[in-house]
C-alpha cells in the first residue's frame, strides 16, 4: 500500500491518540517513519494537532521534517514555537534550507530570527540572502568538504572525519589551492583507496566546469543533469570556492520551473502558494488578468466576421465549418509551440538552429495540411455533398494548418530572441492569433473559389 494512503488511513487513530492525550504511544509511533512520511502525515492534521505532533519528534527528526515542509507550512509552525525552539531549528538546518525559509518569511520575522543566531551563522545567513533571487548563490550551501592541494591522503581523511558530520555530502571533495581558488575535485572512494602518504594533488581531477554565484538556478540544474552529479561547486567572481549546490536542491528547482512554465502556458500567473492554501481571490486575480487580455484579442475575430458579413449572408453554409477550422488551427499552433518551448527549455535546440527548425516545421505543416484538408473535404461531402464548398473547406484547412504550425513555431523563438521567457507564449494566446488568421484565410479562399 502507498505510504501516503497508509498515513491517511492511520490519521483517525492518531487524532484519537491526541484527543486521549496518549502522548507516549504517539511518540513511540513517530520514531519509525521516514521524515518525508511524517511531513505527509502533518499535512493531514489540523494546525493545533500538527504543532503537538511536531513537538513530540526527536531533535534530529524534527529538523529533517521541518526542512521538508513547504515555506507556508514552516511559517505556520514557527508562530507556535518559543524563541528557544526556533533558534534550535534554525541552527540545525542546512544553510541552503535555512536561506529558503528566511527568503519566504515576512521581513520583520526574518530580522527577529536572524538575531537569534550566533554571529557566525548570522553572517552566513546574511551572505546567502544577499545573493540575487533564483541565483546559484541563493541556492547553494556552504557546508562542503574542502581539501588543500598539499594535503596527504591521511590528513585529508582526518579532515573528513572532523568536518564530515556537519557537511551536506562527503562523497565528493573539492580541492583548493592556498588562496582558496578551486583547483579540482576528488572522491571519497579515491581517497580511501590511495596510499596514506600520497598527496591529494595526485588524485585530483580537473573540474570541467564551475558555477558562479550570479548564475541562474536553471543553469545549475542543467549542469548537474548534464554531468550526472551529486553536487556542483560554486565560485565567486574571483574564482574562490564559496559553496556547492546539491542534487536535492536542483530537483526542487526543476519542479518549480516546470510548474511556472505550465502556468504561463495556460495563461495563468504563477501562484505563490499551494492550491488549497492560496486565497480564492488571489488565485482569481492571477487568472482573470490574462483572460481579460484574451477577450480583447478575441474581438478581432468579431471584426473579421463583420467585414465578411456579405459573403456569409450569400453562402450561409460557410458558417457551419468555422468552429472546425478555427479549433483545428488553434490545436496545431498549440502543439508546435509546446514542442518548440520544451526543446528550447531543455537545450535540445538553440537560436542558431532557427532556420532548420522553421524548415522542419513548415514541412510538418504542409504534410498535416494535406492530410487534414482531404479529411475536411470528405467530411463536407458526407454532410452536404457540395463539391465547391468541400474544396473551399479542404483548401482552407490545408493553408490554416501550415500557417498555424508556423505561428506556433516562430512565436516562442521570437520571444527567445527578445530575451523573454518563451513560456509566456501560452496556448490561449496562440489559439487567439490563429483563430483570427484562420477566418481571414477561410473567407479569402471562399471568395476566390465561389467567385463571391
Amino acid at each position: 500500500m502507498d505510504k501516503v494512503q497508509w498515513f491517511k488511513i492511520l490519521t483517525p487513530e492518531i487524532k484519537e491518540m491526541i484527543s486521549n492525550r496518549d502522548l507516549r504511544e504517539l511518540r513511540n509511533f513517530l520514531v519509525k517513519p521516514h521524515p518525508a512520511d511524517i511531513a505527509s502525515l502533518l499535512r493531514e492534521l489540523d494546525p493545533d494537532e500538527r504543532v503537538l505532533v511536531f513537538r513530540l519528534l526527536g531533535k534530529d527528526t524534527a529538523v529533517d521534517v521541518f526542512a521538508l515542509l513547504e515555506p507556508d507550512e514552516q511559517e505556520e509552525l514557527l508562530k507556535y514555537f518559543t524563541e528557544r525552539r526556533v533558534k534550535e531549528l534554525l541552527m540545525e538546518m542546512d544553510p541552503d534550507d535555512r536561506t529558503q525559509l528566511l527568503d519566504e518569511l515576512p521581513a520583520e520575522m526574518v530580522e527577529r530570527f536572524l538575531r537569534l543566531l550566533p554571529p557566525e551563522d548570522r553572517e552566513e545567513a546574511n551572505l546567502l540572502l544577499n545573493y540575487p533571487p533564483n541565483s546559484a548563490g541563493r541556492l547553494m550551501t556552504t557546508e562542503y568538504v574542502g581539501l588543500r592541494l598539499d594535503m596527504s591522503v591521511s590528513e585529508a581523511l582526518q579532515r573528513i572525519r572532523e568536518t564530515g558530520p556537519d557537511r551536506e555530502t562527503i562523497y565528493t571533495c573539492y580541492v583548493v589551492n592556498s588562496t582558496g581558488h578551486l583547483h579540482g575535485v576528488t572522491t571519497l572512494k579515491d581517497i580511501i583507496l590511495a596510499p596514506a602518504e600520497k598527496k591529494i594533488d595526485e588524485i585530483t581531477n580537473e573540474m570541467p566546469f564551475s558555477l558562479k554565484t550570479s548564475d541562474d538556478q536553471e543553469v545549475a540544474a542543467k549542469i548537474i543533469q548534464k554531468y550526472d552529479l551529486l553536487a556542483a561547486p560554486v565560485v565567486d567572481s574571483q574564482g574562490i570556492l564559496v559553496g556547492i549546490i546539491t542534487v536535492d536542491d536542483v530537483l526542487d528547482v526543476v519542479q518549480e520551473e516546470a510548474t511556472e512554465d505550465f502556468h504561463k502556458m495556460a495563461a495563468i500567473q504563477t501562484p505563490d502558494e499551494n492550491y488549497f492554501r492560496g486565497d480564492f481571490f488571489t488565485l482569481l486575480g492571477k487568472r482573470v488578468i490574462w483572460l481579460v487580455v484574451l477577450i480583447f484579442a478575441a474581438t478581432l475575430s468579431g471584426k473579421v466576421l463583420k467585414s465578411y458579413s456579405l459573403l456569409l449572408s450569400s453562402v450561409i453554409t460557410l458558417t457551419y465549418f468555422i468552429p472546425m477550422l478555427t479549433g483545428t488551427g488553434g490545436n496545431i499552433g498549440s502543439q508546435s509551440s509546446t514542442l518548440v518551448i520544451r526543446a528550447l527549455a531543455t537545450g535540445e535546440i538553440s537560436m542558431k538552429q532557427w532556420l532548420a527548425v522553421l524548415r522542419r516545421e513548415v514541412l510538418m505543416g504542409v504534410t498535416l495540411g494535406c492530410i487534414l484538408g482531404v479529411v475536411a473535404f470528405m467530411v463536407e461531402m458526407i454532410l452536404l455533398q457540395d463539391v465547391l464548398i468541400g474544396v473551399t473547406v479542404g483548401a482552407a484547412l490545408a493553408v490554416i494548418a501550415i500557417v498555424g504550425n508556423t505561428v506556433g513555431t516562430v512565436t516562442p523563438m521570437l520571444f527567445k530572441l527578445l530575451k523573454l521567457d518563451p513560456a509566456f507564449v501560452s496556448s490561449p494566446l496562440i489559439a487567439t492569433i490563429v483563430d483570427v488568421t484562420s477566418l481571414i484565410i477561410y473567407f479569402s479562399i471562399a471568395g476566390i473559389i465561389l467567385s463571391l
